[in-house]
């Protein structure tokens, strides 16, 4: 279904944990981006290609002090070519738990189809 492709000369950026699965019907693909709040998501599909960033703030509040950091802002970028085409008006997305969760239907000229011979 889809084949990592490789980042561009960005900023570094982390690429993040991913599983998928999927059917004649679609694809469903879980993306681990923990600490990350849906406001900080974006997805872009591309001629045939999957974007995800997201971006993970590390907020202080202003009346306190800082006294040991080790979890930063981050960038997670994931890039994956699609194998076949999806319907990009009926994909969905859902984030919980620090897993994005993304539904993507193969569109209906992509599907097997059997031809019974008469």
């Amino acid at each position: 279904m889809t084949t990592p492709t490789q980042s561009s000369a960005e900023a570094p950026a982390v690429k993040p944990r991913y599983s998928v699965d999927g059917n004649k019907e679609g694809y469903e693909l879980n993306v681990e981006l923990p600490g990350v709040q849906k406001e900080g998501i974006s997805i872009n599909l591309d001629n045939s290609v999957l974007t995800i960033h997201a971006r993970r703030k590390s907020a202080v509040p202003s009346h306190w002090k800082v006294l040991n950091r080790e979890l930063n802002d981050l960038d997670f970028v994931l890039r994956l070519k699609l194998n076949a085409p999806v319907a990009a008006e009926k994909m969905s997305a859902t984030l919980e738990n620090g897993v994005l969760s993304l539904r993507l239907p193969v569109k209906e000229a992509a599907k097997p189809r059997r031809i019974e011979v008469q």
